[in-house]
């Protein structure tokens, strides 16, 4: 199992313990995370599936899934801006 997998699944687990002390249940939080993976991914792949188009790539590298995976949306446009100013 690759490091990036173990990250991953322990930034999950730490924002699922987070939710729960804010209230909210261990299925609404699962629900959270689940959905910030899934959009962040789709995000991910959206980009660079387009990116002929647009000449701009991410690369697909454990640093950008684990932010396009644990932060969503938000992590995959900062993966973005990040590339942008490299």
């Amino acid at each position: 199992m690759s490091i990036a997998v173990l990250y991953a699944a322990a930034l999950a687990a730490a924002l699922m313990l987070l939710l729960s002390l804010f209230g909210k249940s261990f299925s609404q939080s699962l629900g959270v995370v689940a959905g910030n993976f899934i959009s962040g991914f789709g995000a991910l792949a959206l980009i660079n599936w387009l990116a002929p188009s647009f000449g701009f790539y991410l690369p697909i590298n454990p640093v950008t899934l684990l932010a396009g995976g644990c932060l969503g949306l938000p992590g995959t446009a900062l993966a973005a801006a990040l590339q942008t100013l490299a």
